[in-house]
């Protein structure tokens, strides 16, 4: 019931994330992925390539003397794609929209000034502003600039597409006539994309356009439309449009150019699997047929007063800087730009003069240039570098499977464990999405902390609630045969103890004073009493250092059991170490009992693992906690073939192998035997357990050595061979009683051979 509790609080936390009441999770997300912006701002390979050409308040303040207030006459900017053209320009695009025809100097009064030039008195003064007037004359419309851009073959126009029909403002600020439907796609047909109507893209319904003749003679037209989010920052674009009754898409400025630098025909653009394919470049889109906006960004500087300033990547040239190297280079003179700036670059035209409302705010600025936006989706598509924002359906399975990982481990691990998963995890998971943002994807943060905080915290208070019911029962319970850690590890988890019988693969131990009857007999009660508990205390003690669990004391004897009432994945090795813990005990006891002149114990251990059934046994008034099973009744064999073979410790191969497969290296095993235990048929691989391996000397290992080949051709009734071997272990050590058993048994078996089918099994004699 607990488990269905916590997995329904991680539903319930995503949930409230899915709902974001007051939108205050998607604002606080967006603040963290313009974080994630400025840290991975950098120049991609194209950066380069792009060449801002900026009228900014410095522009027009320089050239108001010279062509007036800003408008400027076409003819300003005729010149100035004629020289970009000259010096080498890849692609010119105007983030200006030329909507209106303009007559901008009287054809009559150049004629006039031109009767008054012929009659100058002075060849050269006549002849220069004869020049100058043909010069001006040849502009004195739009003829200049359009035939600049017709002559060049590489200049895109800008439009706005409106939603109202009545919502008509120009890139300038001032009213703009309403085009009609016909007009607007008859102007722009040269650049529609024939995409069917895109999910939930919403058709607009006017715009405002580049008069006929620039538009005719211009490479494309592309829509310059910015959609900010709804913190009005701009992180977002739309690569194309659909106008009234969607037959086609009309692109952006930015897709348009960045088709012509990559010879891609525009009808040749596709959709598919919500991307779109512009040639080798696959753009993810949104639902909205937008896209997230790949920044490039820049760097924040700081000058002399502490201000601090965005720096774009983008290299930057004053509009004037184009006007004064065409004058200066007619006068014969150096210009300010060398030949050559503008070579296979890719030049966009902006006017970020603060009264020409060009200014947007982006992650890095408030008052970004909106040429910039264009330059980085452009620069996007040129390197093939954009941003996945996951579907929404994905993300919110995301986040779901994020909840209930952390539901999970909150229900079933400690408190400890469970808040250093829930720190740990939600650190992996924060540094994982920031990371995976420098490598194109966006997985949410804000929403996947909030929703794993909440349940986490709601899975604690719920285990809280639920464990306060159980901890008074258990105290009672087993408070009087479980070890203090492991109690402590039940109340904490107690939905694992269960009540009543359950099979499970678990670790026994048997301990037993050797002699103990006989000595009991020689010795007053008292003096039995106060050895035996002594002896006891500190078994006990070793036991409960290994988070063992004391089953029961037989008289002298005493059960343990491990990997029960609380799970132990190492139970086999605890096993060992506790036999070894307690033999060394008893070591220091000896010492003690000798300078006290008591009596000295030994005792013998057996160990064996494997499926048993655990759990409170009795009626529900009297019950006891302990193991059953036939794997019990083994290692309560083992521990009494200590006898036959003169050693202190005996495990069984299944304890053995569970031991080092968990600590691989810790203890030093001999194979001691097949035996064929009493009660059973079949022959048991056992293993004499000598010690941590780390405090073996050499000689006990070539003593190991030795009595394990010895072994190995007794089992193949090599009987002279091995013992062989057996001497050579007598005379590393000479009392080692193991390879003294063998001998006895080689010359029995000499003058004795056993049949066919032998397999140097040993039959256990002791009880």
């Amino acid at each position: 019931m607990g488990v269905i509790f916590s997995f329904t609080i991680a539903v319930a936390a995503s949930l409230l994330v899915f709902i974001d009441p007051g939108s205050q999770l998607y604002h606080f997300e967006n603040k963290i992925i313009d974080a994630r912006y400025r840290f991975y701002a950098a120049a991609s390979p194209h950066t380069d390539d792009f060449v801002i050409l900026n009228i900014s308040e410095e522009s027009l303040k320089r050239l108001e003397k010279v062509y007036g207030r800003w408008p400027w006459p076409r003819s300003v900017h005729g010149e100035v794609v004629e020289y970009l053209k000259a010096d080498g320009a890849k692609a010119i695009g105007f983030d200006i929209i030329f909507s209106e025809r303009r007559q901008e100097v009287d054809s009559r009064l150049i004629n006039e000034l031109q009767a008054f030039a012929r009659n100058a008195d002075i060849p050269e003064v006549r002849s220069e502003l004869l020049s100058r007037l043909d010069s001006l004359k040849a502009g004195t419309d739009d003829r200049r600039f359009v035939s600049a851009v017709e002559n060049a073959g590489n200049v895109f126009q800008s439009t706005v597409f409106y939603v109202d029909e009545n919502d008509l403002l120009n890139k300038s600020g001032h009213e703009a006539d309403a085009s009609s439907a016909s007009q607007i796609k008859s102007i722009l047909a040269k650049s529609a994309i024939p995409i069917p109507p895109y999910n939930y893209s919403k058709p607009y319904f006017n715009a405002t356009i580049p008069f006929p003749e620039l538009a005719a003679v211009s490479r494309g037209t592309g829509h310059i439309n910015i959609h900010p989010d709804m913190d009005g920052i701009n992180r977002r674009a739309s690569p194309f449009l659909y106008f009234r009754e969607r037959e086609k898409a009309y692109p952006s400025l930015s897709l348009v150019i960045a088709a012509h630098l990559k010879n891609i025909p525009l009808d040749s653009i596709t959709i598919n699997n919500d991307k779109m394919f512009i040639g080798d470049s696959a753009m993810p889109l949104l639902s909205d047929g937008s896209v997230r906006i790949r920044y490039q960004g820049g760097k924040i500087a700081t000058d002399n007063t502490g201000k601090e300033t965005y720096q774009s990547f983008y290299q930057y040239v004053p509009y004037e800087y184009i006007l004064a190297s065409i004058d200066l280079l007619r006068a014969g003179r150096i210009p300010p730009l060398p030949n050559g700036t503008f070579k296979d670059k890719v030049v966009l035209v902006s006017a970020s003069a603060v009264g020409l409302t060009d200014l947007k705010p982006t992650p890095f600025s408030p008052v970004t240039p909106g040429i910039e936006i264009h330059a980085n989706i452009i620069d996007n598509i040129l390197s093939n570098r954009f941003l996945f924002t996951p579907n929404s359906t994905y993300e919110k399975g995301y986040i779901i499977a994020l909840t209930a990982a952390v539901a999970a481990v909150g229900h079933f691990a400690g408190p400890y464990v469970g808040f250093l998963f829930f720190i740990g995890f939600t650190g992996s998971v924060t540094g994982i999405h920031w990371w995976l943002f420098g490598k194109g994807i966006i997985f949410p943060i804000v929403s996947s902390v909030i929703a794993m905080t909440a349940t986490y915290l709601g899975v604690v208070l719920l285990k809280y609630i639920l464990e306060q019911r159980e901890k008074s029962f258990i105290k009672t319970a087993f408070g009087h045969y479980v070890a203090p850690a492991v109690l402590d590890n039940i109340l904490k988890s107690p939905d694992k103890l269960k009540l009543g019988g359950e099979k499970r693969y678990m670790t026994v131990l048997f301990s037993d004073i050797e002699g103990f009857t006989t000595l009991s007999e020689q010795l007053s009660p008292e003096e039995v009493g106060y050895i035996l508990n002594e002896y006891l205390s500190h078994m006990v003690q070793c036991i409960t250092r290994t988070r063992g669990t004391l089953d029961k004391f037989i008289g002298d004897a005493v059960m343990a059991i491990w990997n029960a009432p609380a799970e132990q994945e190492k139970h086999a090795a605890l096993a060992c170490e506790t036999a070894l813990l307690m033999m060394k005990e008893l070591d220091y006891l000896r010492e003690k009992w000798e300078k006290e002149k008591r009596p000295l114990l030994n005792a013998r251990m057996g160990i064996n693992s494997g499926d048993m059934v655990v759990g409170n046994m009795g009626s529900r008034e009297i019950f006891d906690y302990t193991v059953l099973g036939s794997e019990v009744n083994t290692a309560a064999r083992l521990e009494p073939l200590n006898k036959d073979f003169g050693t202190r410790i005996i495990v069984s191969e299944a304890t053995r192998m569970n031991a080092e497969k968990s600590d691989n290296g810790k203890f030093l095993f001999r194979h001691l035997a097949r035996v064929i235990l009493k009660g059973r048929s079949s022959y048991l691989e056992v293993h004499e357990l000598i010690g941590f391996r780390n405090d073996i000397d050499r000689t006990t290992l070539g003593l190991v050595e030795e009595f394990e080949n010895g072994l190995d051709l007794f089992i193949d009734a090599r009987f002279d061979d091995a013992k062989a071997c057996f001497q050579k272990a007598l005379e590393i050590k000479s009392d080692d009683k193991p390879s003294k058993t063998y001998m006895s048994l080689c010359d029995y078996y000499k003058e004795n051979p056993p049949s066919e089918g032998f397999e140097g099994t040993y039959i256990q004699k002791s009880k």
